[in-house]
C-alpha cells in the first residue's frame, strides 16, 4: 500500500485523500441518520393536525397483547418503518406444550384486529413471528429435550 502511495503524482494523491473523505463523509452522515431516524409512526393527517405513535408505545402494545394471547415471557420486538409501510418482527419463546400454530394464529388475528382496526395503522404489512425457543416445564425435562443413556456395548459393538 505504501508503495502504491508513494508512485502517485501530488494530483492522483490529493484525489485519493478526497474519495476517503468523500466516503467517510458518507458513513458518517448514514449512522447520524440512523441515531437520529424518527421514532414515530405517522398514522393519519387531517386539516386539525397529524397522529402519530411512537414505536416505543407500539413495542408495548405488542408485548401486552402477547400476554393476553397465553406467552409468559418477554418477548423481542422489531419494527421497520420505510417509506409509511411497517413491518414488524416478534421472537418469543413458548412451552412445549404450547400449540405453536394456534399461539402463532392468534396473536396475528389479535394484532391485526388491535393495530389495523383500533389504531389506525392501515400500512402493516407483515407481521413475522419468530419461535427462538421451546421452554420445558420445571426442571425435569421430557419430550423434545429427553436424551437416551448411552450404551457403551452398543457403541463398542458398531465400531467394530
Amino acid at each position: 500500500m505504501k508503495e502504491i502511495l508513494q508512485n502517485l503524482s501530488a494530483e492522483q494523491l490529493k484525489y485519493v485523500f478526497l474519495l476517503g473523505w468523500s466516503i467517510g463523509g458518507i458513513a458518517a452522515i448514514y449512522i447520524l441518520y440512523l441515531l437520529w431516524r424518527p421514532k414515530w409512526i405517522f398514522i393519519s393527517k387531517s386539516d386539525e393536525g397529524t397522529v402519530s405513535l411512537s414505536k416505543a408505545s407500539l413495542i408495548k402494545i405488542i408485548e401486552s397483547l402477547a400476554k393476553d394471547v397465553g406467552i409468559k415471557d418477554k418477548i423481542r420486538t422489531k419494527i421497520k418503518c420505510c417509506r409509511g409501510i411497517i413491518d414488524i418482527d416478534i421472537a418469543i419463546r413458548i412451552s412445549r406444550r404450547q400449540n405453536l400454530a394456534d399461539i402463532s394464529r392468534s396473536l396475528r388475528e389479535t394484532l391485526q384486529n388491535i393495530l389495523i382496526n383500533n389504531i389506525g395503522l392501515a400500512a402493516v404489512r407483515k407481521i413475522n413471528i419468530i419461535v427462538t425457543e421451546f421452554q420445558s416445564e420445571g426442571s425435569v425435562c421430557k419430550g423434545l429435550c429427553q436424551k437416551e443413556p448411552v450404551n457403551q456395548e452398543v457403541l463398542n459393538n458398531s465400531n467394530d
